[in-house]
């Protein structure tokens, strides 16, 4: 079994809007610094929105104040991407390599997920992103009423969320801004400074919420009400977000402000009204009545004014307002009209971005006193864990090896265009160093027609100019079978039987073929000339199934029609010694129509024979059979069926009992479920060759240029 050491990736997932993602995030964000467990490393937080981050809060306050120990993922953006399209699979797979590349540099990584605000498939899009990177997944979502009943509704809603998405890993919920006064009112910035200077908020948590917490049927990781203190603002928030311009600062304009009042010179008792901060804006032609006004009613109140209207010169304003800068009130500037102000304050949601970091400190501090530490720590008991690979980070990972290994691959069928597109995106990537056999000026004239790019670095070989040296080797290795000088040249005009010759001599390390030739013009040669290695009596194959939370092994799907006990034990332990060179944990269902000692049948007691030779060859793996296919994914119907069973119906590997039941399946389950299948992947050659099916995407060939270089020594 592969163990790894790796960081956590916790992706938070918005089931409603208006959630507070910004509050949470920030104070997971300083929660999970706190409780690293490499406390002399800086930087051990990568942090990642799924949104644009010039328009993230959440990255806007990071980079301002928390950089020192944060790091920012930028160039992710799923806001307005439509779900399935080339756009939307592009930057899933980028999204997934950035994770790969940082997941071994950071203690975390945390990821925000979209609301539907930013996208309309939010909810699909993270759990693409969550199923895909293996992320521990925590809810986002609000009480607007702490009731019983309220919260009943609640609870049901978020069932039906966690049955229709059914996360791999999932840590909990947390519920925020719960009673909140703002949430379901569509109310602008002024409307809200009246509710909170008019409205009394307890801030306390609730008696029924106290109920709540242990009963349950979700974990809950905090409950959090909302806490009017957090969204007092200042007048330095609104100059701030105004982009206005200081023509006067005291120590007042850090007050916080609680009312916004229009100058208005027949209104009398402005600053007789019981309010300890006003905001005053002043349209410039009115600046003269205003500070008439002001001396005859001032009151000591704390008061800060906002200028409005066209600018002359700052001299000017400040020769203006003389009289008020002496008395040392706050004055600041801003080019527009009272109209676009208040338009532009409409939008202003008390955004966090605009806040001091004290004040951002006292909401971290505020919002991380809810968190239920034993559950929010619960990934933090398994620091190492075996892989279990989703279907993009599995082909992320086929890329990750065969860029190590450095192999050269040939392909013999080089004047397909498939192949061609193939080894260009290979050479792109990295993948492998492919070799096309052909007549150059063919594959570039096909190339440059069908507008593929192929790099200098892609070796070609002309055939006709190779062919006369491998005769002798040729007839050496073919010789026990009498054949004539006349046959094996004619034999040698087969580019798939070079190639494989030449894999046979060490010159490539392994071939690929098969895309307009059938699968026997690629394996007997290969049977002929390569042999199966010392261990292998046989050659099988399997398939990398890619299901939507893990990939599967199926195998024999393709080469042994009615293999024996003793051929089935065999290709079950090549594909053990595949599956752990691509990082599958190996646990082994031999499958059959019965499970256990259920049924009887010369099927069965083959499977069953099969079975316990492979216990005895290799003790050190997890194998169980006869099984059926049910009781072998499902631990719910494995209790049922066979309770004793090693693989408590988790297996990653499955031997079907002959070709017509393994080929059958595989092609069932990939075209019904829609599926992506990698394979066949041949075993027990003494050098990689694998087989391509004629009806093989682009997408295939890649994925079986990088199995072949992995394979390759």
């Amino acid at each position: 079994m592969n163990k790894v050491i790796m960081s956590h990736i916790i992706m938070l997932v918005p089931i409603n809007n208006n959630v507070g993602s910004t509050a949470i995030s920030l104070s997971l964000l300083d929660f999970l610094n706190k409780n690293k467990h490499k406390k002399e490393s800086n930087k051990s937080i990568l942090y990642i929105s799924c949104q644009n981050n010039i328009l993230n809060n959440t990255a806007i306050i990071i980079n301002k104040y928390f950089s020192y120990f944060i790091d920012i993922l930028q160039e992710i953006n799923f806001s307005n991407v439509t779900l399935g399209s080339s756009i939307y699979f592009s930057l899933l797979d980028h999204l997934i390599e950035k994770c790969f590349e940082n997941k071994y540099l950071y203690e975390f990584i945390l990821i925000e997920g979209l609301n539907k605000e930013k996208n309309i498939y939010s909810d699909q899009i993270n759990y693409d992103i969550a199923q895909n990177l293996n992320a521990e997944v925590i809810l986002l979502s609000n009480i607007i009423e702490c009731t019983i009943k309220y919260y009943n509704m609640k609870e049901n809603e978020i069932k039906l969320f966690l049955k229709k998405y059914e996360y791999k890993k999932f840590l909990g919920v947390i519920f925020n801004e719960i009673n909140s006064i703002f949430l379901g009112k569509k109310n602008g910035f002024i409307d809200k400074l009246k509710f909170l200077k008019n409205n009394i908020i307890e801030n306390k948590k609730n008696i029924i919420l106290e109920q709540l917490i242990n009963n349950t049927v979700f974990p809950i990781i905090a409950f959090i009400p909302w806490n009017k203190d957090l969204m007092e603002i200042f007048s330095i928030d609104i100059y701030r977000f105004l982009n206005a311009m200081p023509i006067h600062i005291s120590n007042m304009y850090m007050q916080n402000i609680e009312k916004i009042i229009i100058f208005n010179r027949h209104e009398k008792n402005i600053l007789h009204k019981n309010n300890s901060c006003i905001l005053i804006i002043v349209p410039i032609n009115e600046v003269s009545n205003f500070i008439q006004y002001f001396i005859e009613y001032y009151n000591h109140k704390s008061i800060t004014v906002l200028l409005s209207g066209k600018l002359t010169s700052i001299q000017y304003l400040q020769e203006l307002c003389k009289t008020l800068i002496n008395m040392n009130i706050s004055i600041f500037f801003i080019n527009k009209n009272i109209i676009d102000i208040i338009c532009i304050l409409q939008n202003f949601h008390f955004n966090l971005n605009i806040r001091e970091k004290d004040r951002i400190n006292q909401l971290q501090k505020y919002i991380s006193s809810f968190f239920n530490i034993n559950k929010i720590c619960l990934f933090k008991e398994k620091k190492y864990t075996s892989i279990i690979f989703s279907p993009r980070e599995f082909c992320h990972h086929l890329k990750v090896l065969s860029r190590r290994s450095k192999k050269r691959i040939i392909l013999p069928e080089s004047y397909e265009i498939r192949i061609l597109h193939a080894v260009s995106i290979c050479d792109n990537l990295n993948i492998a160093k492919c070799v096309l056999l052909g007549d150059p000026q063919k594959i570039y004239n096909i190339a440059k027609e069908k507008g593929i790019y192929l790099s200098k670095r892609i070796e070609i070989i002309n055939p006709d100019l190779v062919r006369e040296k491998y005769f002798s080797q040729f007839m050496r290795l073919r010789k026990h079978k009498g054949i004539d000088e006349y046959y094996a040249k004619k034999q040698l005009q087969d580019n798939i039987i070079l190639a494989t010759l030449m894999v046979e001599s060490d010159e490539v390390d392994g071939m690929v073929s098969g895309s307009i030739n059938t699968t026997a013009s690629t394996i007997r040669p290969a049977l002929q000339l390569i042999k199966t290695n010392i261990s292998s009596s046989l050659i099988s194959s399997i398939f990398f199934m890619l299901l939507p939370k893990k990939v599967l092994i199926y195998g024999d799907c393709a080469i042994n029609i009615n293999p024996t006990a003793e051929e089935l034990a065999e290709i079950a332990i090549q594909s053990s010694h595949s599956a752990e060179i691509f990082g599958i944990e190996p646990r082994i269902a031999m499958l059959s129509y019965s499970t256990g000692s259920s049924g009887t049948g010369q099927q069965v007691e083959k499977v069953k024979k099969a079975t316990s030779i492979v216990k005895l060859k290799r003790p050190d793996l997890i194998i169980d059979g006869p099984i059926q296919y049910d009781a072998a994914v499902s631990k719910k119907i494995s209790q049922l069926k066979m309770p004793f069973s090693s693989l408590l119906g988790s297996a990653s590997i499955f031997i079907f009992p002959d070709l017509n039941s393994g080929n059958i399946t595989y092609k069932a389950v990939q075209r019904s479920a829609q599926l992506v299948s990698i394979g066949p992947m041949l075993q027990g050659l003494r050098k990689p060759v694998n087989d391509l099916s004629r009806g093989s995407s682009i997408e295939d060939i890649i994925y079986t240029i990088a199995l072949t270089a992995i394979q390759s020594k």
